[in-house]
Parts: structure tokens; sequence; C-alpha cells
């Protein structure tokens, strides 16, 4: 009975939608000054927790988290700072906590990995 009602628990904030993007843009002032001064590029890979009010509340490096200059926690601090999302909705569509994949790819050239819709490229 307790298995039951556990898994009962866990489809209930299973999210019917996904938290869908507001605003996921950066310029070219969000390149991090140490690597834009050092002329390093690199990628960044990050699930983004996001509240029920469509906030940042966590950002978990999934790629990149090896790159020089700190630039895997500046491409959090820079989802946090910049980015907007409307919150995920379950099956009722209440608004819950949801989680979403995005990467940043700094460059200095003008080359971006292929769009995939969840990359976000910032250049200088």
């Amino acid at each position: 009975m307790k298995l039951m009602a556990l898994l009962m628990l866990a489809q209930a904030v299973i999210a019917a939608t996904s938290p869908q993007p507001k605003k996921v843009i950066l310029d070219q002032d969000a390149y991090p000054e140490a690597a834009r001064d050092a002329g390093v590029e690199g990628d960044i890979a990050f699930d983004l927790a996001i509240d029920a009010k469509g906030i940042i509340t966590g950002c978990t490096v999934t790629k990149g988290a090896d790159q020089p200059f700190n630039l895997a926690a500046d491409a959090c601090a820079l989802a946090r700072a910049n980015w907007r999302f409307l919150p995920a909705r379950d099956e009722a569509g209440k608004k819950v906590p949801g989680t979403v994949h995005y990467a940043i790819a700094f460059r200095i050239s003008r080359r971006c990995p292929p769009s995939d819709g969840q990359t976000v490229c910032v250049f200088l």
C-alpha cells in the first residue's frame, strides 16, 4: 500500500509540459572577461531547475565543468541573471517545478554548433 501511494505521489509531480523559455538571449557583453582576454572558447551544457513561478533555482553542469576560466560557473550565473521561463505545468494545467537542458557555446570566432534549439552562442 505504501509503495502504491509513493508511485501516485511521484506521478503527481511529473510535469505534463516542461518549462518554456520567455527570454533566452545573451549578447557579446556576456562573454566572461577572463576567458575573452585569454582567447578561450568553450561549450558548457547544463540542466536548469525552474520553480513553479518560472524562476531558475538551480543549475547543474552536465558538460564542460572542466573548462578553464570558470566558464561553467559563468554560464550558470549568466542563465540565472538573464533568462526567464514560463513554468512547467502538470496534467491539470497547474504550475509545477520542472527542468530544462541548455548549453552556451562561448565563441571568439563566428562559428556556432548546429542549431538544436537549446544552444545559445555568445560571440565576441
